[in-house]
C-alpha cells in the first residue's frame, strides 16, 4: 500500500502539490492522470525521496523511501527513459544496479527477456529507439521484483504494440498483488489498462475513484433524429425540456427516453432514433482539470 497523507510542496510562491491525501491499493492498477504540469512528476519524486515535502507524508506499507532496508526490492521506479549512459549497453546498465538490489547477476538478463529485450541486451543504448528505451527503463524498475512500481509514463515512445503489451504486462503484475500506479498527460492512454484513477489538477486531487464511476458521472441526456425537427422543437419547447442540438438530431436532458417517445408518439411525431447517452470519460476528464466540477 502506497499512502499519501496531506502531502503538499511549494516551490516559492507555487504549489505544485496540494494537501495531497490519497491510497493506492494492491492488486490493481491504478492511473494517476492530469494535465501537463498538475503535479503528477512531483508527487512521484516525493514519494521516492527526491524532492523533501513541504508538508505531509508519503509512505510504503508505513515506511518512507528511506526508510527501506533495501529500496529496489520494494519499490520498483521508472521517471524517465532517457538517464542511461549510452556508452553502456542494456545488460552492464543493469549489472551496475544489481548490486544495491543485492539479486545475482543472472536476474538482469531474466528481466531483459521479459521486457523484449534479450536480443539487444549487449548493444548500446545510445543506439536505441525511444521504445527501446522505455523498456530498459521498465527492467530496471522490475530489477529488484519488488511489490510496488510507480512509472511515469510508461507508454512514452512504444508502437501500438508495445502499447498492448505494456498493458498486458501491467495488468499481469498487478494480478501478482503488487501495487502499480502508472501516470500519464492522457486517458486514453490508461483507460484499457487501469483499474482505478486519481487525477490532478492544479496539484489537487479532484477526482479519486473506479474508471467505471468516473464514466457514469457524466450527464445522460437522449439523442432524438425526427423527420420533422420543426414540430418535435415545439413539443419540447412546450413541455419544458432542455433542447439542444446533436449530429444526429437533437440531444434532450430531463425526460428519459420512454417519456419522450410517449409525448412524441401522442402528438404524432415520428421518431427515426431514441438512444440515451452519457458524456465521454474524456468529457468528464476535461471538466475535471479545468476546474469545471470536482468528484470524490
Amino acid at each position: 500500500m502506497l499512502e499519501l497523507r496531506g502531502l503538499t510542496k511549494r516551490f516559492g510562491r507555487l504549489t505544485a502539490v496540494d494537501d495531497l491525501t490519497i491510497d493506492i491499493s494492491p492488486g490493481r492498477v491504478t492511473g494517476f492522470l492530469g494535465p501537463n504540469g498538475a503535479g503528477k512528476t512531483t508527487t512521484l519524486r516525493m514519494a521516492l525521496g527526491l524532492v523533501k515535502p513541504t508538508a505531509g507524508t508519503a509512505t510504503f506499507d508505513g515506511k518512507t523511501y528511506r526508510q527501506l532496508a533495501i529500496p529496489m526490492r520494494q519499490v520498483g521506479a521508472s521517471l524517465e527513459a532517457t538517464s542511461f549512459h549510452p556508452g553502456r549497453t542494456a545488460l552492464n546498465h543493469l549489472l551496475t544496479l544489481a548490486p544495491p538490489a543485492r539479486v545475482p547477476d543472472s536476474r538482469c538478463m531474466q528481466v531483459l527477456e521479459f521486457v523484449g529485450l534479450g536480443p539487444g541486451a549487449k548493444r548500446r543504448v545510445g543506439q536505441f529507439s525511444l521504445g527501446m528505451r522505455a523498456r530498459l527503463s521498465l527492467a530496471s524498475a522490475l530489477l529488484g521484483d519488488p511489490p510496488t512500481l510507480l512509472l511515469d509514463e510508461p507508454v512514452n515512445g512504444l508502437d501500438p504494440e508495445g502499447i498492448a503489451w505494456m498493458r498486458r504486462m501491467l495488468r499481469a503484475l498487478a494480478a501478482e498483488g503488487r501495487t502499480v500506479l502508472i501516470s500519464s498527460h492522457l486517458l486514453s492512454e490508461v483507460y484499457q489498462t487501469a483499474d482505478d484513477v486519481v487525477i490532478l489538477s492544479r496539484g489537487r486531487a479532484v477526482y479519486t475513484g473506479s474508471l467505471v464511476d468516473l464514466e457514469s458521472s457524466g450527464q445522460r441526456v437522449t439523442v432524438v433524429s425526427t423527420p420533422d425537427p420543426p414540430a418535435f422543437a415545439r413539443l419540447a419547447a412546450r413541455l419544458g425540456w432542455q433542447l439542444a442540438g446533436h449530429p444526429e438530431g437533437y440531444a434532450v436532458s430531463g425526460p428519459t427516453a420512454a417519456e419522450i417517445g410517449d409525448a412524441a408518439a401522442g402528438a404524432g411525431i415520428v421518431l427515426h432514433q431514441l438512444a440515451t447517452r452519457s458524456d465521454s470519460l474524456e468529457t468528464a476528464f476535461l471538466a475535471l482539470t479545468e476546474g469545471q466540477g470536482s468528484i470524490r
